[in-house]
């Protein structure tokens, strides 16, 4: 059955209009998503947190950076949280050096490593780690992550490994932030992240995937960030994400969520790995959440129920 030129050209032209914008137009259309929450809902105090993750530096990332810049002189922060998956190779290091200098949080800091952070992934592979069966498999190839956390560390940033530290608001109101291993490449030790935390301080968690769900809510965190679905990257109308490569389905790839106790906020990330460099109606994000102890309940972001997940 021969097509008719008439249909076959313009489907063609539109395919390769999509495939344009997906590799060169839309991983550069930066934004900046926002949440606003009630603090006292989540039992946590008034603060202003950026999340930022999945940069996926490679040494290449001028777009990135400039976009980090001018977040930067925007508005102050209280807290900048990372949550992994930083670099792609080892010549965005200097990027990341860069990203972490220009942003000074009111009460600093924090962040997790993951997958990429401590291993180059060819394209093959990145593909293979779709299957459950290769995702835990560590590779041949290092990815630099001493110098990973010694670029954070220059830039007053720090990495927790399954470990906990206390923040205090100027007015002395403590909060624990936990950061968890990432559990796409090996289990987390949860015992251990929690081992530091204070009976009856609230926790917010920092865990690069968002498979941490039964501990965190087992264990009363009030709300937690994660990265690595990349909001799916592809995403459909209707349809939503096809792949989020966790349990979550492909509804609550990006945006906020509650399951249990922790409200979970989850951002598009800001990159990609070169092997997948496209992104489709899923725009590279950079995510505010403002904890207001203000304002009426019309001022708030909804908050979808998860379910069972």
């Amino acid at each position: 059955m021969t097509i008719p030129a008439a249909i076959l050209l313009p489907a063609l032209l539109a395919g390769l209009a999509v495939a344009v914008w997906a590799v060169w137009v839309e991983p550069r259309r930066f934004r900046t998503r926002r949440f606003r929450f009630d603090a006292a809902a989540l039992g946590l105090p008034a603060l202003k947190v950026l999340h930022l993750s999945d940069t996926h530096f490679h040494g290449r990332d001028e777009p990135i950076l400039r976009f980090l810049e001018d977040l930067a002189r925007r508005e102050p922060y209280d807290l900048v949280v990372w949550t992994g998956d930083l670099i792609d190779r080892a010549g965005g290091v200097g990027s990341l050096a860069r990203a972490v200098r220009v942003f000074q949080p009111r009460l600093g800091s924090f962040a997790v490593l993951a997958g990429h952070d401590y291993w180059r992934y060819g394209v093959s592979e990145a593909y293979m780690r779709l299957l459950p069966r290769w995702r835990r498999r560590k590779r041949s190839r290092a990815n630099p992550a001493a110098d990973v956390k010694q670029a954070l560390a220059a830039g007053s940033v720090r990495v927790l490994e399954d470990e906990s530290c206390v923040v205090r608001t100027e007015e002395g109101v403590g909060l624990a932030i936990v950061g968890l291993q990432d559990a796409f490449v090996e289990e987390p030790d949860h015992s251990a992240a929690w081992a530091g935390v204070p009976s009856g301080l609230p926790v917010v968690v920092l865990s690069h995937s968002p498979d941490v769900r039964e501990e965190t809510g087992r264990r009363g965190a009030c709300l937690a960030f994660c990265g690595h679905t990349h909001g799916g990257q592809v995403r459909f109308p209707i349809v939503g994400a096809l792949v989020t490569r966790s349990t979550l389905p492909g509804r609550l790839a990006s945006g906020a969520f509650r399951s249990g106790p922790t409200t979970y906020v989850l951002g598009n990330g800001l990159g990609a790995s070169p092997a997948t460099p496209f992104r489709l109606l899923c725009p590279p994000e950079a995510v505010v959440v403002e904890l207001t102890a203000s304002g009426g309940a019309e001022a708030l972001s909804p908050i979808r129920e998860a379910g069972d997940v």
